[in-house]
C-alpha cells in the first residue's frame, strides 16, 4: 500500500509530462515505483514499456512465439 501524499502527486505530474501518459496512469506508475515494484500489470499501458526498473506487463496478452 502506498500513501497518497503531496510528494506522490508532484512526482506523478512530472512523470505525466516526461512520459506523455495520462495523469491517472502516471499516478499508478509512480505509486508502483515508490513501492519498489518491478512489474506493473496493466492492459492500458504499453506492454514491455519500462519506467526505470518497472516493467509494464499486459496480463491478457498472448505470449510471443
Amino acid at each position: 500500500m502506498v500513501d497518497n501524499t503531496p510528494g506522490l502527486l508532484v512526482a506523478a505530474v512530472g512523470l505525466q509530462e516526461r512520459a506523455r501518459i495520462s495523469f491517472w496512469d502516471a499516478l499508478v506508475v509512480q505509486a508502483a515505483l515508490d513501492a519498489e515494484c518491478d512489474r506493473l500489470y496493466s492492459e492500458d499501458l504499453n506492454a514491455g514499456r519500462r519506467f526505470g526498473s518497472l516493467l509494464v506487463v499486459n496480463p491478457f496478452a498472448q505470449p510471443v512465439r
